[in-house]
């Protein structure tokens, strides 16, 4: 197959590094991969550090339609990969002007309730050759707020390299070595963006309520809300816990990272998917994450982590005392999110499922 992954946006976050990712597994399983992006951004780059063909467009007009129609034809593409609804228009009008004419396949990352059967989504929607999504939920509400066809929306969910995972946790004491975290310590883990969405307050006064001895508390992200994280500082300064609480910048070395962790929690207000949860349960370690979003597809609660309703910190501070005080409950957990890790998001069998997907909607009528 000759595949195009359209990511024409400026923006740089986890929908477009997943994208590119999918263009790099294509190109690693033999097919013809184009990324179609703008020039001077991150996925640009991210294309080109990975070895990945690049062609451009400056926007998301008719004008750069036709210029997509001869990206298609140039390449006899295939398959059209669309991340963002936005973008649908943009691929189904250069399909409209090229000789190729591409199935477009649009690949849907963030949770949407927004009714789309008006006469415009009513067109765009129509004409999709196929869905793939992360979640049941998620390929529920597509199929009640479009007029899509139920039968060409398939679920694929984000898998994760568990063994990359496994080994940086045998180096625990290296790792905390590196990153400067004394190995007497219980260390609770936040992986994510600095932002309200994300629920970092919520953690934070658990953590100071719960009063763990001997405990840190590590917040890792990029700080998307300069505020916000000045109301964390202040949070953590009026509960006396500063000098518990560290905030490391954005990594890429996330194993090595997650390897330094007793426990992770993910106390976002909703998540569509929730990778980084999926990223701790590889490491085997006790997960708690808010009841919502597409998070009660990946954690059962009691079973392989445990679950809180949002902003509810005092049952998340009872739930990290609970995993403190009984080691066996908290490795049991983590050994079980493992082994639903192995079986539901391992990364290759899930990228094979994703192009299976690819190859049936492309072998189509």
């Amino acid at each position: 197959m000759n595949i195009c992954f359209l990511v024409n946006l400026t923006g740089f976050g986890g929908l477009e590094i997943q994208t590119l990712l999918r263009a790099k597994d294509s190109r690693e399983r033999g097919h013809l991969s184009i990324v179609v992006t703008r020039r001077n951004t991150r996925s640009e780059q991210f294309a080109k550090s990975n070895g990945l063909s690049v062609e451009y467009l400056a926007g998301s007009t008719i004008l750069e339609s036709f210029k997509l129609s001869k990206i298609f034809d140039k390449y006899e593409i295939n398959i059209c990969i669309v991340p963002k609804t936005n973008l649908l228009p943009l691929a189904l009008l250069g399909r409209k002007f090229s000789k190729s004419k591409p199935k477009i396949i649009f690949y849907q990352q963030m949770q949407s309730g927004i009714n789309k059967k008006d006469i415009y989504h009513n067109i765009i929607y129509k004409n999709l050759d196929g869905a793939i999504v992360l979640t049941s939920k998620m390929k529920t509400m597509l199929i009640e707020t479009t007029n899509i066809n139920p039968e060409r929306v398939f679920v694929v969910p984000y898998g994760v390299d568990w063994e990359a995972f496994q080994n940086e946790k045998h180096k625990r004491e290296e790792n905390r070595k590196l990153l400067g975290i004394p190995n007497d310590k219980f260390v609770i883990g936040c992986v994510g963006r600095i932002e309200p969405l994300k629920g970092q307050d919520t953690l934070l006064v658990a953590f100071a309520k719960a009063k763990i001895p001997n405990s840190l508390l590590i917040f890792a992200g990029s700080v998307d809300n300069q505020n916000y994280l000045s109301k964390l500082q202040k949070i953590a300064k009026d509960f006396q816990i500063s000098k518990q609480t560290l905030f490391f910048e954005f990594t890429c070395e996330v194993p090595k990272l997650m390897s330094t962790l007793d426990t992770f929690v993910m106390p976002s207000l909703s998540e569509t998917f929730g990778l980084v949860l999926v990223e701790a349960m590889a490491t085997s370690l006790p997960v708690i994450a808010t009841n919502s979003g597409g998070v009660p597809e990946i954690v059962e609660h009691s079973v392989d982590g445990l679950l809180f309703e949002p902003k509810d910190s005092e049952e998340l501070s009872k739930l990290l005392i609970h995993l403190h005080q009984n080691n066996e409950i908290a490795k049991t957990l983590g050994q079980n999110a493992l082994e639903k890790v192995k079986i539901k998001f391992d990364y290759r069998k899930n990228v094979n499922k994703f192009f299976e997907v690819c190859n049936l909607i492309n072998s189509s009528k």
